[in-house]
């Protein structure tokens, strides 16, 4: 990773990870992701999930805020209905 903020390196390797998921070539996404965790020039394991978690935040925090979520406490407490629906149809 050569940019100078590991964060936005991060998130932006986690954008091209989710890319490919959403492509449904589920298989050609677990290769790239397992080639990121020992590629030298890669994010590494720690950052990839940071990466992840960071896309992760910011997704859950705007569906939050297209629920008409205007204040911090709102926000949060949005993102948590959203989180334990996400679990429940997990465990469909």
């Amino acid at each position: 990773m050569d940019e100078t903020n590991p964060a936005a390196a991060a998130s932006r390797v986690a954008v091209e990870c989710l890319t490919l998921w959403l492509e449904q070539d589920r298989q050609r996404a677990i290769d790239y992701i397992a080639k990121l965790e020992v590629d030298p020039s890669g994010p590494g394991p720690t950052n990839l999930i940071v990466g992840l978690l960071n896309l992760s935040s910011w997704l859950v925090l705007t569906f939050a805020s297209a629920q008409r979520a205007t204040s911090e406490d709102e926000l949060r407490e949005k993102a948590g209905v959203i989180l334990r629906e996400f679990l429940r149809q997990l465990s469909e």
